[in-house]
């Protein structure tokens, strides 16, 4: 995105180029490109979609920004495949609010649209040659042997739900970047908040009953922190594969050592 110029003029159906005060292209966001544009009324976030389009992941936000989830889109352009949100100010968060950041996520599975659920193991097969796959093929297998045998929690769920992609401010936790959103069982993201945030196992059973404090009570459901716990290998197995296929070193190792203490504690 070497012409941010050119791009705030595509913007022309919502913002005047003339009243753009500065562009400012934001480093977090390995997957798509991002560019903070601040005119003289208010600041949005232009972002570039590098892989695909997320039409559900987009109409979600839409929906969910009325009930202070998330950042609302204001702007599409698909043929660009750019898209451009209200800005919300902020920082990211170094430790998790779970009642708060529950109660929002709850609202988030509950949202009714059903579209293809993740296949799992088929996501696990695009790092079947990778390090951390080989070196732990039969915790991989004896985790997903576990969750199938389990009962499956399906929501619309956030499936990429680190810490990056909590924004917090004076009014609360808010969760961006939605573009991997679709049907998932519900400990894909209970599992992704728990890696990032390195709960411990008290940490995890707060987490596991605030969520059925909020989960609606005509779909039930069921806590396992042997599921959790599975759940949290795989995600990790995914994320360490992603990194280490495209040679981000720091965040791989620091997620392995996640991994093995896991191992270890779980006996996998």
């Amino acid at each position: 995105m070497s012409d941010y110029n050119a791009l705030v003029n595509k913007c022309r159906a919502f913002i005047a180029p003339s009243s753009v005060i500065s562009c400012v292209p934001l480093s977090q966001g390995l997957s798509n490109e991002n560019v903070l544009i601040n005119t003289t009324q208010e600041k949005y976030l232009l972002k570039r979609y590098k892989d695909h389009w997320p039409e559900y992941a987009l109409e979600a936000q839409r929906r969910l920004s009325a009930s202070n989830i998330c950042p609302s889109p204001v702007w599409l352009d698909k043929q660009n495949q750019l898209a451009v949100f209200n800005y919300f100010d902020g920082s990211t968060a170094n430790s998790l609010s779970i009642d708060d950041v529950i109660k929002k996520l709850a609202t988030v599975h509950a949202y009714s649209v059903s579209t293809e659920p993740m296949n799992i193991a088929q996501e696990l097969s695009c790092y079947k040659c990778s390090p951390v796959y080989l070196e732990h093929q039969q915790q991989i297998s004896a985790a997903v042997n576990f969750i199938t045998a389990m009962p499956i929690e399906l929501g619309f769920c956030h499936n990429d739900l680190i810490k990056d992609n909590l924004i917090v401010n004076e009014s609360g936790s808010y969760l961006i970047d939605f573009e991997y959103a679709k049907t998932n069982d519900v400990y894909f993201d209970l599992a992704a908040l728990s890696v990032s945030f390195e709960l411990n196992k008290n940490n995890d059973d707060t987490l596991l009953n605030s969520y059925a404090k909020y989960k609606d009570k005509q779909v039930g459901f069921v806590t396992s922190t042997d599921k959790l716990n599975c759940y949290k290998l795989l995600f990790l197995v995914l994320s360490i594969g992603w990194y280490e296929q495209r040679d981000i070193r720091a965040p791989a190792k620091k997620l392995r050592a996640q991994l093995l203490k896991l191992i270890a504690a779980c006996g996998f």
